[in-house]
């Protein structure tokens, strides 16, 4: 019986955590009683001169302090569990194809076909909205990770190709 990889585990926490996350009514998961609560959230005026449209306005005037601050965690939540996805999805394929380019294109795909699915659950769930603009954003996620897993890859191969020397 083979092993399973980090990767594998990592992969799977990740499908558990969005599921479970996309299962959760918007003011379930909402951040601004806190960050009103227990932050000093002056600094957000600085940024009034902000201002574009994502499924709505995004500004400071139009969100408020607190709700401007969480839109850009919510989007980097967004970015940082897709990438770390995409390094994930990237190690359990390279496993199994080659070359890298063919398993870097599948866990890419795999990645943009989990985006989908887990924007369509969130329309499914109550109060909640599915964007394309969030599967864009999770899509460059999974990029950035495959590619920083070739650069980690490529960087150790040629330590360790230095060594051998």
């Amino acid at each position: 019986m083979r092993k399973i990889p980090w990767s594998g585990y990592i992969t799977l926490a990740i499908l558990i955590i969005l599921f479970i996350s996309s299962s959760m009514p918007y003011e379930e998961q909402s951040l601004k009683p806190g960050l009103s609560r227990y932050f000093n959230l002056d600094f957000v005026e600085a940024f009034r001169f902000i201002s574009f449209d994502y499924h709505g306005e995004v500004s400071v005037e139009a969100l408020g302090a607190s709700g401007f601050v969480e839109f850009f965690i919510r989007k980097a939540a967004h970015l940082s569990i897709f990438i770390v996805l995409g390094f994930a999805l990237v190690d359990l394929t390279v496993r199994l194809l080659r070359p890298y380019v063919l398993a870097g294109l599948f866990a890419y795909t795999l990645a943009i076909t989990i985006a989908v699915f887990d924007e369509f659950h969130q329309i499914v769930t109550g109060g909640r909205t599915g964007l394309i603009q969030d599967v864009l954003l999770d899509g460059t996620g999974a990029l950035i990770g495959i590619v920083l897993y070739r650069f980690i890859r490529r960087k150790r191969r040629a330590e360790q190709l230095i060594r051998l020397s």
